[in-house]
């Protein structure tokens, strides 16, 4: 069994030798995948325990901006820092997660100590695990006219997948408001009042972040009016406010008065590419 003094942590590569001697994963590894430990820190060495859980992660060329920051539920992309400048990214998959048994780990399992994950990279694989069973549901009123058809047939959820993708990479997520109608549902013909703040990474992003959310903000507000008409007028959606707002002026208060939206139809589709997912209710 694991001990209190292990160095095992979660986020943790397995060397490509010893992880292909596990024989519980349920497909085989070679230099094209890699094993990333899943199990909370706490769980690796508790004695209630009795197996760690793992995925087997597709190698990558170089992470995806829509992968990355937990913006899909379903796949996550990671960079591993390495010795000599050399690093590693990796493709996870909830589909993709096996449990090894505690005996086998221990016996067969060596950490790659020339793979290690930045702090910011295990805050977000933590967030990414956390928002698969922690992703807020909306009512079901609410999602049905977010899929009303406006322009080319196409509905206004997908359309703002379309709308979030170009600028993705500096996009921390989309976060809605809908007030004291958070858990309504609102009858045929009253509208539900809808607060959007498009919120991107200002540590890193700096101008440009701001400037892609801006708009992203402005087209959103273009296609909520197409879609519901203006606010004082709308029946089915009216839009008060659509604005970017910077990571760093988000309080407490307010992650725990707005959820954040996620395209969930489309991530049932792994190999559309073309989406922006954002997901979880809180930013990595």
């Amino acid at each position: 069994m694991l001990t209190r003094e292990t160095d095992w942590r979660q986020g943790d590569l397995l060397t490509h030798e010893t992880a292909a001697k596990l024989t519980t994963l349920n497909r085989a590894v070679d230099q094209s995948r890699r094993v990333v430990v899943i199990t909370h820190d706490c769980d690796l060495p508790n004695d209630s325990e009795t197996s760690v859980e793992v995925i087997v992660a597709d190698v990558v060329s170089a992470p995806d901006a829509q992968f990355s920051y937990a913006k899909n539920p379903r796949k996550l992309h990671l960079r591993y820092g390495g010795t000599g400048g050399q690093t590693v990214a990796v493709e996870l998959r909830h589909a993709e997660r096996c449990i090894v048994s505690k005996d086998e780990f221990k016996k067969h399992a060596t950490r790659d100590d020339h793979a290690l994950l930045p702090i910011d990279g295990k805050r977000t694989l933590k967030q990414w695990l956390a928002a698969r069973y922690g992703r807020p549901a909306f009512p079901n009123a609410f999602e049905s006219r977010l899929r009303k058809e406006v322009g080319r047939k196409k509905s206004v959820e997908r359309q703002i997948g379309k709308i979030l993708a170009p600028n993705a990479k500096h996009l921390v997520g989309l976060f809605f408001d809908l007030g004291e109608q958070r858990s309504a549902e609102v009858p045929e013909g009253e509208p539900y009042a809808l607060s959007i703040s498009v919120v991107y990474d200002a540590t890193e992003g700096g101008p440009q972040a701001r400037q892609s959310a801006e708009i992203i903000a402005n087209e959103l507000r273009t296609l909520f009016e197409q879609a519901y008409g203006k606010p004082d007028t709308a029946t089915d959606i009216a839009l008060d406010a659509c604005e970017a707002i910077a990571d760093t002026s988000i309080t407490l208060a307010d992650l725990r008065r707005v959820d954040q939206w996620r395209l969930e139809y489309i991530s049932l589709n792994d190999r559309d590419h073309g989406n922006f997912l954002p997901v979880g209710e809180t930013p990595a």
